[in-house]
């Protein structure tokens, strides 16, 4: 992969920003513990800000998906114990895909790599992808095991999974299949 291909971060946050003046943010109190969500956001408390930017682009630009993070969810304790593992497999149970949004503080979590973990048990790889916005054409040392997910790339003005077998399609398709 070329390091341009994983450079979406800019472009999201550009998408997102059109939306962020003109929709309703997304805030805690859109929360409802019985919503199914499309994709569950898994990501470093560092990147926040930026994966806020990914919630308003899934929901404005991609059709309405709904994201999960584990921020909007009033239910969590923080510091996180024992009950938050249990909680989180009922987030990432209740939602269809889950994206891993790979930068340098979410290589360095426990929790990412136990979330990815478990979502790869409960849903299968191809239900599983990587946002990669940390390029580092697509390796890193010590964290290979996410080079078998399919990856979000941008390619010309769309984004794109990659499935490992190489096969393609559209975000939106992704997300909805």
């Amino acid at each position: 992969m070329e390091p341009k291909e994983l450079m979406t971060k800019r472009r999201i946050e550009k998408l997102a920003s059109e939306y962020e003046n003109n929709r309703i943010s997304i805030k805690t109190d859109d929360f409802n513990e019985n919503d199914r969500y499309d994709v569950f956001v898994s990501h470093s408390s560092a990147d926040n800000e930026f994966i806020r930017k990914v919630l308003l682009f899934l929901k404005y630009a991609k059709g309405g998906i709904q994201g999960y993070v584990d921020w909007q969810d009033p239910s969590l304790q923080h510091p996180t114990n024992a009950d938050t593992a249990v909680v989180l497999k009922k987030r990432i149970r209740r939602a269809r895909k889950l994206i891993y949004v790979v930068t340098n503080d979410s290589l360095k979590s426990v929790w990412c790599s136990w979330e990815l973990g478990f979502a790869d048990s409960d849903k299968g790889i191809n239900n599983i992808a990587i946002l990669a916005i940390k390029p580092n054409n697509g390796y890193w040392k010590n964290n290979e095991y996410i080079q078998q997910y399919p990856w979000i790339l941008y390619d010309n003005t769309l984004f794109k999974v990659i499935l490992p077998n190489g096969n393609s399609m559209t975000l939106y398709e992704w997300l909805k299949k």
